[in-house]
């Protein structure tokens, strides 16, 4: 069973998703919302347990935040989304495409959790299950962009990756059209751009990254308008974070990868 969709939440209910130590909690009032995010340090790889919270000692006040709503309504949307900057992904040894070859990749990254209020579209909630660390990248300290970290994640086989319930995969294929040999030490997933898909069995997916390397400093980045192959039969679950008509995008190589 999925955690995400429309729920009911009642007055004065404390509805709470947990995996493990780690728990979201909302609590509908006639006027707000009342929403704790109680965090944990390490991952755990359980299924996400939605339910009525019991524990209201847990519920410590730092960690609450109150969104003020005239009339609050019945229900909500609840969502996962993708990360709000792209991640830093390194696979577990440096990759080596050849002159002329192409490679297909498989990254796995941690999910947000969101909550918006059916009256009005409001957003009361936007909060990752497992918070990454921070990371540069780019070639120099002026040249680059913030990201998220999520090291030896990249795969070249799907059943060598880890699945949980508050990550997604994204396929990454990578043409390397020029002369030389193409290595891969870390690279940049944009995951803003990219949309979420549930397959059958309520795994979530991107949409496929396509990068095609030139001849030149340039790569043509293109993202897909479907869910990849290996999702089978899915349905969209959430749109990108960055809305763009445009589905093909020119980056400086070293924008990707380095």
């Amino acid at each position: 069973m999925h955690w995400w969709g429309e729920v009911s939440v009642s007055l004065e209910q404390k509805l709470s998703w947990q995996i493990g130590a780690r728990a979201i909690v909302i609590s509908r009032l006639e006027g707000e919302w009342v929403t704790w995010n109680l965090e944990a340090e390490q991952e755990n790889r359980s299924p996400v347990v939605m339910g009525d919270w019991h524990d209201p000692e847990l519920l410590d006040i730092r960690k609450q935040s109150r969104n003020l709503q005239h009339g609050t309504t019945e229900h909500l949307s609840v969502l996962p989304a993708l990360a709000d900057r792209s991640f830093v992904t390194r696979p577990a040894t440096p990759l080596k495409i050849l002159p002329g070859e192409r490679a297909r990749l498989y990254v796995s990254t941690p999910l947000w959790f969101q909550a918006r209020t059916l009256k009005n579209d409001s957003l009361i909630l936007d909060v990752p299950f497992w918070r990454p660390s921070d990371s540069w990248f780019g070639s120099s300290t002026i040249s680059g962009e913030i990201c998220y970290a999520k090291y030896t994640d990249a795969r070249l086989q799907l059943n060598a990756l880890e699945r949980a319930p508050y990550r997604a995969i994204t396929p990454i294929c990578v043409s390397n059209q020029h002369s030389e040999v193409l290595v891969i030490d870390r690279f940049n997933v944009p995951v803003p751009l990219l949309g979420l898909f549930s397959d059958e069995s309520h795994h979530l997916w991107t949409e496929v990254v396509n990068i095609i390397r030139g001849e030149d400093d340039d790569a043509e980045l293109e993202i897909s308008k479907e869910a990849p192959i290996e999702a089978g039969k899915s349905i969209r679950v959430s749109e990108p974070r960055v809305l763009s008509e445009k589905r093909t995008f020119i980056r400086r190589i070293s924008s990707l990868f380095l």
